[in-house]
This record gives structure tokens, sequence and C-alpha cells, in this order.
């Protein structure tokens, strides 16, 4: 044990203890050289905590990534082990959830896509490191709203055999009943899994594995897709979970509502549209007003690889609205890309306030859609006590799209209405999306036979058997998830793996 005002090595100054576990405390101390605030962790010496010291540090060392506090000393002095570390300033989510409080479904969305990037990355090393102790309690949240991955005692290397410690509840069976088995990326998945179902309901996952999995099954209030993902993490044996981060990180980009592939519009094809004059009367601006030409020529510039599945990324959606505040842009052009970014946060980051905003920049007799989708916003935004008008506006959306013809227009909007459909709680909502879907591939079909539209490299027809493929998957419906699963894997072409790999996890699951 360490004490107040107590200094190591003539620098460390011991201001109070903020945290302890087994056979350790973390204290926070002052670097009284350069007065900064440090964590440092004292471990009682004997055979495994000097073990778990010199893991903690050998794997901490490694790691240049913003989710991990940095080592900055580490030492043994009679009776212990003293590591120095990043001094993260904030609460545990263990602490937060259990204060009560809750976090809408885009705030954990975004936290579980970071957590579920840092684990890749561990993963991606060379060697491989396995964290092995997800949980409520080894995540911290900062002032700042970001989140901070601590505790390396007991990471480890992949192919390590045997326990090595965790957390009952979180843990994988092949790590915690120490089954003998080699220990992989699945066995964090496992881990991930299970911090998703207690971030969402704020309750400690239980630790026989066979009733947390009925509770899940069964619980009403997980939405459908949250649900498949965290059942398709919880696999008794490995093979049944997703195969890695990178396969689990696509699934999760899906519940984003990132439609992977679907724009397919290259930057520098975007450009050369706008500098071709394919707004008509604009194109006179662009040869007449040099500096709205430089300016969309600059945005396009500053664009170049901020596209991500066919969705800009959340720093390419902040340059295109750096660019449309400051009123830069020639007013089509401002147009076009007002409404890009009010889909942007629509139907991808699901912030309906901020797709509000720049929804109501737009005139609805020019862009019909944004009449519908600002109803749809400030109804979401109160859905709780608006959900007979939602879905009442959801409905005459779905009557306004069915007028547009057959057009890329057309089809992603049918593909943001399923989705819209499926978020909503229970199963008609899923049913309504599984009608939506069906209609839609149909009206697709019909048209590309006619020649009245061509689906450039079978886009659209892939997601939508995609999508009713793990609706189907949802409702228990095996010959569904079999019929429409084959059909979404002959169209997925070789660069979209992850997809192909999720259908082939979800069939295998239904046999």
């Amino acid at each position: 044990m360490l004490f107040k005002g107590q200094v190591l090595r003539d620098r460390y100054r011991i201001e109070r203890r903020i945290g302890s576990g087994g056979s350790s405390n973390v204290y926070l101390a002052t670097d009284i050289s350069i007065g900064k605030k440090w964590a440092v962790k004292y471990l009682d010496c004997n055979d495994d905590t000097m073990w778990l010291a010199q893991n903690e540090i050998n794997m901490m060392i490694r790691l240049d990534h913003a989710m991990f506090p940095r080592i900055v000393d580490a030492w043994q002095e009679a009776g212990g082990y003293v590591i120095v570390s990043d001094y993260v300033e904030g609460i545990t989510l263990d602490r937060v959830l259990r204060g009560g409080r809750t976090f809408g479904r885009r705030t954990l969305v975004s936290w579980w896509l970071d957590i579920a990037e840092a684990i890749r990355y561990l993963h991606d090393l060379k060697p491989s490191i396995l964290y092995l102790d997800l949980k409520l309690e080894n995540i911290m949240l900062k002032k700042d709203g970001s989140l901070k991955l601590i505790d390396f005692g007991i990471a480890g290397r992949i192919a390590d055999r045997g326990s090595l410690y965790g957390t009952p509840g979180y843990a994988a069976p092949e790590q915690y009943y120490n089954r003998g088995e080699l220990l992989d990326e699945r066995t964090d998945v496992f881990a991930f899994g299970m911090l998703m179902y207690a971030m969402y309901t704020g309750r400690r996952p239980a630790e026989d594995l066979k009733r947390q999995e009925a509770l899940i099954r069964d619980d009403k209030r997980l939405p459908a897709a949250i649900k498949r993902i965290i059942l398709g993490c919880i696999g008794e044996d490995k093979s049944q979970r997703f195969s890695d981060m990178h396969v689990l990180l696509g699934a999760l980009d899906d519940l984003r509502g990132v439609r992977a592939g679907m724009m397919r519009i290259k930057l520098a094809a975007a450009a050369v549209v706008l500098l071709m004059g394919v707004f008509g009367a604009a194109a006179i601006k662009y040869v007449v007003a040099e500096q709205v030409d430089d300016a969309a020529k600059r945005m396009m510039s500053e664009l170049e690889g901020h596209i991500s599945d066919g969705e800009y990324t959340e720093e390419g959606i902040r340059i295109i609205c750096g660019y449309i505040e400051a009123g830069c842009l020639d007013e089509e052009t401002c147009k076009r890309f007002t409404y890009e970014v009010a889909r942007n946060y629509f139907s991808v980051r699901r912030n309906y306030r901020e797709a509000l905003r720049y929804y109501e920049m737009l005139d609805p007799d020019e862009f019909p859609e944004a009449g519908y989708c600002m109803q749809l916003c400030r109804l979401q935004i109160s859905f709780e006590e608006d959900e007979k008008q939602y879905i009442k506006c959801l409905e005459e959306f779905v009557g306004y799209n069915r007028g547009l013809g057959y057009g890329q227009v057309r089809y992603e909007n049918d593909l943001m209405i399923a989705n819209l459909y499926a978020a909503l709680p229970g199963d008609e909502g899923r049913e309504a999306a599984f009608k939506q879907l069906e209609s839609g591939l149909g009206d697709l079909r019909y048209a590309v036979r006619e020649g009245l539209y061509t689906d450039t490299d079978s886009g659209y027809e892939a997601e939508y058997y995609r999508r009713l493929c793990i609706l189907c998957s949802e409702r228990g419906d095996k010959d569904g998830t079999k019929k429409y699963g084959e059909e979404a894997l002959m169209l997925l072409n070789d660069k979209q793996g992850v997809k192909k790999d999720d259908i082939k996890r979800i069939m295998d699951s239904m046999r």
C-alpha cells in the first residue's frame, strides 16, 4: 500500500487512492517536476502479481492508440511493483450505469464501434494481443464523452492456452473454465457481446451462459438488430461466433445504418460532375465565378479519402458543413451537399436533430423527400409521444416513394424506409420492413428485366437480398434465411467479403 503524501523516486507524490482490485491499488499522483497528474498502480509482490505486472508493462509499451493509456515509468521495489501511466480523468461505465444514467442508441453504437476498433487494433498487432477482460469496470467515460480502455493486467498473446483469469459472465467459456483450448480473437468477441448487453441494459451478464442466452432472446426491449449481433458474439463454441473483429465491425456498421457500396460515387468523378455542369444553369457560375469554382475544387480535394463504404465519414461531413456554413459554394452545389449532409445525419448517423437542421435549409418543393424526413425527424425526437403519427408519416413516405418510378432515389429510399420500420419496437416493425424489402425487390427486378433501370454490379439487388436474409433469421425463418442468403452470396462481389462472411454465419446459425 502507498499513502497520501508519499513521494516515489523523488518525483511522484501520491494524492489519493482512486481504485483497487485483487492485489493492486491505483493512486492519483502529481509529478512534482512538471505538475502533471499520473495514475500509479501498486501491486503487492508475489509470484502471480510479478507476472501480472511484467505482462501489463510488456503489453502496454507496444501500444499507440487513442483508446489506451500509455505507460511512462515502471520499477520494482521492496514489497511491490509500481507502474506509472496516463491518468484518465473520468468515471467507469460500471459506476455510470449503476447510478441510473442511460444512453441513446446512437451514442451506444458509436461507442461500440470505437471499442471494437480498439480491440481490432490489438488483434492486428504482430504478435497479436488479446485483451481478455472487457467489462464495464475497465472502460472509462471521460468528461468529453470519449472512452478509454484501462487495465492490461491479464492481456495475452493469441494462441495462449488455458485460463488467464477473466471475469465471470464476460469471459468466454474457453477462458474462464480452463478447457485447455487455444485462445484467439473470438475469445474477445465473446466478451464484446456481453459488454454490448451490459451497456444497453445496465445489467451485469449472468455466469450461466445458457440462462444468459435465453434472457437475451426473450428480452423484448432489445432491438432485433442489436440482439442478432450480441447472439452472434456469445456462442458457447467459438465456431458459432463472429470470426474476428473485422467481421464484427462490419455488422456494427450495418447497425449504425451504413449502406455499404450503395453510393458508388468516386470523388474524382464527383468533381468532374460538378465542374462539367450537371446542374444546368449552375454551369455558367463555374465559368464566371472563379472564387466559387475554387471553393468547390478545394472542398472536393479536402474530401478525398473521406468516403468509407460509399458514405461520407464523420470528418467528410464536417468538411462539407464547414463549406456550407461559410457560404462560399454556388447555390446549386450548396443545395446538393446540404441534402447529402441531411441524409447522412438522418439515415447513417441517426442524429435526427442535426438532420432536421439541414433538411430545414432545403425547399421541400425541390426536394420532396426532405418534407417527409423533416416530419420523421421531429417525430423521432419525441417518438414515445407520437408513435402513431410517426408510423402514419412513414406510410405517407412509402406512398410518395412508390410514385417515383424506377431509379436510384427510389431504391435508396426503399432501403432507408425498411431500416426505419425495422428500428420500430416489436415484431410489427420487422414485418413491415420485410414487406417493404420484398415489394422493392420485386419492382427492381421488373425494372431491370424491362430495361427501365440498370442496377450497376447488382448492388441494390444484393442489398435487398442481404437484408431479407437478416430479417428472416431474426424471426426464425430457416427456409427464408437460406433462400435469401444464397441469392445474396451469388450477387455480392469479392470486395464485400465482410458482408459475405456475415451472411454465411447467419445461415450456419439457422441450420
